[in-house]
């Protein structure tokens, strides 16, 4: 087993960026001036302080007292990973993002949980067709009936 600290610590720098920019877009709300408990800054001001803090504390633990245990499980686990796995779920997230417009939302859905769950290992294909058939148009109906949210119906001829 191999101690890399690396890792956590890149995570933790990354973490302590993201909560900086998260605080920055909070100052990008429009409201009613300051940052008075009823304005909608609020609870985003303070989750973003409490991120802050916490990455902080978290990248500042990496440096004073690395957890060598978690260290080694870490290196195992990045070892015995199939990248691949990951990078091609995001490939179909990317795609089903370009599929919404023209396909819709409904058949959009159903092609990408059938890809999705392909790619982590089903071989019932008709089970995740029904699956992704049954998520795509109840989600699709949910929102688009009960909600009033619109969504893209696409070649759905239904809708």
């Amino acid at each position: 087993m191999r101690q890399s600290f690396l890792g956590p610590r890149l995570a933790g720098a990354f973490l302590l960026a993201a909560s900086v920019a998260i605080l920055l877009a909070v100052t990008a709300i429009p409201g009613r001036g300051g940052y008075g408990t009823s304005g909608p800054r609020f609870v985003p001001l303070l989750v973003a302080i409490g991120l802050i803090a916490l990455s902080a504390l978290f990248l500042l633990r990496t440096f004073v007292r690395p957890d060598t245990a978690l260290a080694e499980r870490s290196a195992d686990e990045d070892a015995a990973t199939h990248w691949a796995t990951p990078g091609l779920i995001m490939v179909a997230l990317l795609a089903y993002a370009f599929l919404l417009e023209p396909v819709g939302y409904p058949l959009a859905t159903t092609a990408v949980f059938v890809a999705i769950a392909r790619l982590l290992g089903s071989r019932a294909t008709v089970r995740d067709v029904i699956a992704g058939l049954v998520l795509g148009f109840g989600l699709f109906t949910a929102f688009t009936q009960y909600l009033g949210v619109s969504l893209p119906g696409g070649l759905t001829p239904l809708f």
